[in-house]
């Protein structure tokens, strides 16, 4: 429980039990909290003391070298402890000077207990006034519950959240909703400059911990508000292994309670409650947009006109031209998270996923439906009939920049791939433009090196990605290359990776003797061995041609799947 859940040492003083206590240095840390009563009584405490503590004891282990406290209230102060008070009269008649001084330098409250007061009873009586506010503070953090669930039960929006909070801090309050990137801002003056705050925090991801708020977990920084300097406090809303987001307080009059910043990060995770149920809506319409869009992409015609049926109810216009844009989260990647151990990393990531295509979505002027499922996101990109097949193309790519500038803000860039596909005129073609995204997704997971792709820059893999084609290719490579593939494996001579080099280098024998770090006369003879298994001559173009389109080949099939027997 935080040291602060505790009592002032002030307080403490005040006490009727306690009025024969006296300060003899450290006064302005009067105001430090005691959560935990300890007696020192050997040399080494230091090794026992914790945060919140107020330790008591007679001077004995030390009443020979009094002034070792000079080299222990530093330490002291340090970890948290919120004072030492002494019996002066019973193995030391005072403290030194330079002991006083240490203290008042420090901020550490050095009190004077009389010789006839009891540890016990200072003990009992500090112990049960601590437990006494922690339990008034238990029971305000559950009205305090309370009153929210009763707005989580009306359906109550952010704004009723936040007044609430608003009620008890009595500052500017905002919430920020992470996943979806909505906000509310509640302040009866500046509300423009608290906006702009707000937008930036979304906008460039800023919600770094600066420093913690002793255990608390509050996250503080400052910002510039009337060319003022305000603190500004957050408080994250974190459930079951997801961030939601943040509660925001500016604490403009430098007045609010520790124990109302303590009530409301009690209740986060029913704040999280909010963004649950507004994700579990947002999961059950994707649900039947999915439905929608599968039917719509398929090529079965019974299927489509369901979807034609539909299309209105999901502001799908069957008039317009559309293309789809598919984002996929990289194979290696969800592999990886996919793990028993690493189902929260699953989590986290959708939410990322989730919370990038509502930012485009939010963003994007023009048509747009979408649905994500698993691994994946489909954009359905409408235009008018009127727009040029160049024009439509480059702002589908526009789009796609975006999104991966988007995805950069939450550190999701190099986890996904985008492939674009044609934009068709007649939604009944549709399905084409979303294999032809899909090849390029595939294609893209073959280069490792770029994350957005249109069909149209596949090359000569707009041929060889078909899947129709496939039989052929496979056979197609099997007669040029089949012969070279069956003697590396039984001799284990590289040909095949001597082959790939030569025409990467451009036929430069030389160069690939320089890139696989092989001798040159070694390679001489590779080549010669690879004229004569694969019966090839190279200074025949087409022969060369073929060789080189079974080499292309090999990124769209697997050599370990071919069927060399038959």
């Amino acid at each position: 429980m935080h040291t602060s859940v505790g009592i002032k040492l002030s307080e403490i003083m005040s006490m009727e039990y306690f009025n024969q206590l006296t300060i003899l240095g450290g006064q302005r840390g009067l105001d430090n909290y005691i959560s935990k009563v300890n007696v020192m009584e050997v040399p080494d405490i230091i090794n026992w003391v914790r945060p919140g503590e107020f330790l008591l004891t007679t001077a004995y282990s030390i009443r020979d070298d009094i002034d070792k406290l000079n080299d222990l209230i530093p330490t002291m102060k340090e970890i948290g402890v919120s004072g030492l008070g002494i019996k002066t009269k019973r193995y030391v008649d005072s403290l030194p000077e330079s002991v006083l001084q240490t203290a008042n330098a420090y901020d550490f409250p050095l009190v004077s207990i009389p010789i006839d007061m009891s540890f016990g009873d200072i003990i009992s009586n500090v112990l049960t006034s601590v437990v006494n506010k922690q339990m008034d503070l238990l029971v305000q953090i559950d009205e305090f519950n309370t009153r929210l669930k009763e707005i989580m039960l009306r359906g109550g929006e952010l704004e009723d959240i936040g007044k609430m909070i608003q009620s008890i801090v009595h500052a500017p309050v905002a919430i920020v909703e992470e996943i979806f990137k909505d906000y509310v801002i509640l302040t009866d003056q500046y509300e423009d400059q608290f906006t702009s705050i707000v937008e930036k925090l979304i906008k460039r991801q800023t919600f770094k911990m600066k420093y913690l708020k002793g255990d608390s977990g509050i996250e503080a920084d400052q910002d510039i508000i009337r060319n003022q300097t305000v603190k500004r406090m957050m408080i994250p809303i974190y459930s079951d292994g997801v961030s939601y987001g943040y509660v925001i307080i500016w604490d403009i009059d430098e007045n609010i309670p520790e124990r109302a910043l303590m009530i409301i990060e009690a209740a986060t995770s029913l704040i999280a409650l909010y963004s649950s149920k507004k994700l579990s809506i947002y999961e059950n319409e994707n649900k039947h947009k999915v439905d929608f869009i599968e039917e719509l992409l398929s090529s079965d015609e019974s299927q489509q006109a369901r979807a034609a049926e539909k299309a209105a109810y999901f502001n799908f216009n069957l008039s317009d031209s559309y293309g789809v844009l598919m984002v996929s989260l990289d194979k290696a990647y969800t592999d990886l998270v996919r793990t028993p151990n690493n189902t929260e990393m699953l989590k986290q990531l959708n939410s990322k996923l989730i919370s990038v295509v509502e930012r485009v979505h939010r963003f994007y002027k023009g048509k747009m439906i979408y649905a994500n499922k698993s691994d994946r996101v489909v954009f359905l990109i409408g235009f008018d009939k009127e727009n040029d097949e160049i024009t439509m193309k480059k702002a589908m790519s526009s789009l796609g920049s975006e999104l991966l500038d988007f995805a950069r803000l939450e550190n999701l860039n190099k986890k996904i791939s985008l492939g674009l596909g044609r934009v068709y005129r007649d939604y009944r073609y549709l399905h084409k433009s979303y294999r032809e995204a899909q090849r390029a997704i595939h294609q893209l997971s073959l280069k490792g090196n770029k994350h957005m792709m249109h069909f149209d820059d596949l090359g000569i893999y707009r041929i060889l990605s078909n899947a129709e084609v496939l039989p052929d290719i496979k056979q197609f490579f099997i007669e040029v290359l089949g012969p070279i593939v069956l003697y590396d494996r039984e001799k284990d001579a590289e040909l095949l990776a001597t082959l790939k080099m030569y025409y990467a280098c451009g036929q430069n024998l030389k160069k690939v003797s320089e890139e696989l770090f092989t001798h040159y006369n070694t390679i001489i003879y590779r080549m010669q061995r690879i004229k004569e298994i694969g019966n090839i001559d190279f200074s025949n173009p087409d022969e060369s041609l073929n060789v080189h389109m079974a080499l292309k080949m090999l990124d769209v099939i697997s050599i370990d799947q071919l069927d060399f027997d038959n």
